[in-house]
């Protein structure tokens, strides 16, 4: 006896394939380069660039005065800071067809995934910024970054040495009593690999399941809020023997400053079919992008230490 089976014979075109409506989540990095510096919007009809001025430290005086005698008078000196607004964006066509008949919400996906990249490409611009800061160190014993070799790992000697020079340079905590540190799952990785840090955990942080080992987040060590990116850099096999160099931000209050134009706010720009008059004459394009005004600038280089490492996971190590 002939059994009909499904997706066998005449039954073939009756194997069909089910489609969830609901599309799964992008990967994309935490976003986190952007939100520690001060803000200093340009306002409407102010130009394109910004300037910051400081009136430098006048040295301690420790010479006693002559009695009936006035000292010589001293001169104080300012310097600045100035940054120019660049702007960035992306934009995409939708047809009316695709927009009306695609199985996929496809115009809301665009908006949305043009958010995430907006989000992406802007906190890398802001890292692009600081990770050209001048106050430099490399971990273990390399003296530059083509000696940062395989090893040469971020750990608790190089995190109290990055403490020490942002002490040495006066620079204030962040506004909750600590540094801030912007370094990469793989350097995370090998920290909870030093038996320093773990001691410390063990026998310092809160028991129970807030403890860093249990969450897996670093959190606060030797006065330094660790925050995780995928977007911190990796300079991809300039160190010893092609190994990749990760750059690790400690970074001090008011070390540098994000702006933007008061007029021109951040954001996504959807232009529905119909509103594009003799652009489109047929009414068949809809348009769906973003735009943004921003710049940054490093404003006291000594309020930032870029480590320079190694990590375990490298891809060339």
């Amino acid at each position: 006896m002939a059994y009909e089976m499904l997706g066998i014979g005449g039954m073939s075109v009756e194997l069909k394939q089910t489609y969830d409506r609901l599309l799964l989540m992008r990967a994309i990095p935490a976003l986190v380069h952007a939100k520690y510096g001060i803000t200093k919007d340009i306002p409407a009809k102010g130009g394109k660039s910004i300037e910051v001025r400081r009136m430098e430290t006048i040295a301690a005086s420790t010479s006693a005065l002559t009695e009936g005698t006035p000292p010589a008078s001293i001169t104080a000196t300012f310097s600045s800071v100035s940054c120019t607004i660049s702007q960035y964006g992306q934009y995409a066509v939708l047809s009316d067809v695709l927009e009306t008949q695609a199985f996929d919400p496809v115009l809301a996906e665009y908006a949305e995934n043009f958010g995430e990249a907006m989000g992406n490409s802007l906190d890398q611009v802001v890292r692009g910024v600081l990770i050209a800061g001048t106050t430099v160190q490399y971990a273990s014993t390399a003296a530059t970054r083509t000696s940062v070799g395989s090893g040469m790992y971020l750990d608790g000697a190089e995190i109290r040495e990055a403490v020490n020079t942002l002490k040495r340079n006066n620079a204030k905590p962040q506004a909750n009593g600590r540094y801030l540190a912007i370094i990469h799952p793989d350097v995370t990785r090998d920290l909870f690999a030093d038996p320093d840090i773990v001691a410390a955990f063990k026998d310092a942080a809160p028991r129970g399941g807030d403890n860093p080992l249990f969450t897996g987040a670093l959190g606060d060590y030797m006065g330094v809020t660790f925050v995780e990116t995928t977007n911190a850099y990796i300079n991809a096999s300039l160190g010893l023997s092609g190994a990749d160099v990760y750059y690790c931000l400690f970074i001090g209050q008011e070390a540098y400053m994000v702006t933007g134009l008061d007029a021109l706010q951040t954001r996504t720009i959807i232009h529905p079919r119909g509103t594009g008059g003799h652009t489109d004459p047929l009414e068949q394009i809809s348009t769906v992008g973003w735009k943004a005004a921003l710049a940054a600038a490093i404003l006291n280089q000594n309020f930032m230490v870029r480590v320079e490492c190694n990590a375990s996971r490298a891809t060339s190590a």
